[in-house]
């Protein structure tokens, strides 16, 4: 719709790059994720992914750790052969604070320095402690005043991260907010319910008319489904996600009524309280906004993978649920193998949507 566009253009600032490659970094707890875009005649072009799952800790309560990121980072650069050093990277979590507010109308100038003595209203964080930025996404529904959607994220978060990637001898030309990027790589998704399923945590991003609203974590994600099977098979770690990520059936189809195996009973108990925490999302902010359309719920990230679990999610909504293919946002070069691109297309929504940002600089 026209008004989104608008919104969304306002918020990108800088949509795509303009001639070079562009390396689009998502770091998660439990992997990296690189992928590098270059536009050609105003298509995007993937010509390089990497994908790096590790053991090693890089996360200490929420703080990046620096010289195990960089180790792990300098590994998968010097091996994939990225042709770009231009990047834009992601924080994420409790690292960032995405809220919408609304002022009484003022200039442009007088809203920067209003928000600037008046920050520690609007954000859990101390205002020394963190960068911000806003943008103004036009009338209040009342038409008295201005919505404007602030985002504040913690210093320390993102100097360590511009840190690590300097000292790896790449030019960060942007940190973006994961709700952002995730939403460059989806369609048709203005009003809808993102769940990216990482490995420790699961984030939920309530979009309206393509703007994030609200964003949450919860504990459940993928790790869980494995420890269920370290647990009910006695496999250690490694054997419990070899065997998730390739038996077909340990969530059971949607075809397969009862007689299922102590595993998949407790699997399907995850399944069910995954569902718990979407609805109460959703319910809760229905409530608080009454005129609040939730159009679908996109399921992403690596644990959306497991086979099943978007079947089963259905039967828990009367939306649609569906699986997030990033690939649908980009084109790819000859290099990149198009099967193995489609099977892991839902990891790779924060990495493409992050290069499909780009850059002027």
């Amino acid at each position: 719709m026209a008004l989104n566009k608008i919104h969304w253009q306002t918020i990108k600032n800088k949509i795509l790059a303009k001639a070079d490659s562009v390396l689009g970094i998502d770091i998660g707890t439990g992997s990296i994720k690189i992928v590098e875009i270059k536009q050609k005649d105003e298509r995007a072009v993937v010509t390089k992914i990497a994908i790096a799952d590790f053991d090693a800790v890089i996360f200490d309560d929420s703080r990046l750790l620096k010289p195990e990121l960089a180790a792990i980072l300098r590994r998968q650069i010097a091996i994939n052969g990225f042709n770009s050093c231009r990047v834009v990277a992601a924080i994420g979590g409790r690292s960032i604070f995405i809220r919408q507010i609304t002022v009484p109308p003022m200039t442009a100038g007088e809203l920067r320095e209003a928000i600037k003595w008046e920050l520690e209203k609007y954000i859990p964080y101390a205002p020394v402690n963190c960068y911000y930025d806003f943008a103004v996404l036009g009338a209040a529904g009342s038409g008295i005043g201005l919505r404007v959607l602030l985002a504040a994220a913690i210093k320390d978060s993102i100097d360590t991260l511009v840190t690590v990637l300097k000292d790896c001898g790449l030019q960060p030309i942007a940190i973006d907010g994961e709700a952002f990027a995730l939403y460059r790589s989806l369609s048709n998704a203005e009003n809808s319910l993102l769940l990216d399923i990482g490995q420790y945590l699961t984030q939920l991003i309530m979009y309206q008319q393509g703007i994030p609203q609200i964003t949450r974590n919860i504990p459940l994600a993928g790790r869980q489904f494995t420890e269920l099977l370290m647990k009910e098979l006695g496999l250690d770690a490694e054997k419990a996600e070899q065997l998730k990520q390739a038996r077909q059936d340990l969530l059971p189809p949607v075809s397969q009524a009862g007689n299922y195996s102590q595993a998949q009973e407790q699997m399907l108990l995850l399944v069910a309280e995954l569902a718990r925490e979407i609805r109460r999302t959703i319910e809760v902010y229905q409530s608080q906004h009454k005129e609040a359309a939730i159009e679908k719920i996109i399921v992403s990230g690596g644990g959306a993978s497991l086979t099943h679990l978007v079947d089963r999610l259905k039967l828990f909504f009367d939306i649609p649920v569906i699986l997030h293919n990033a690939a649908a946002a980009i084109e790819h070069s000859p290099a990149v193998d198009a099967g193995y691109l489609q099977a892991i297309a839902p990891r790779l929504g924060v990495a493409v949507g992050l290069a499909l940002r780009g850059g002027a600089g």
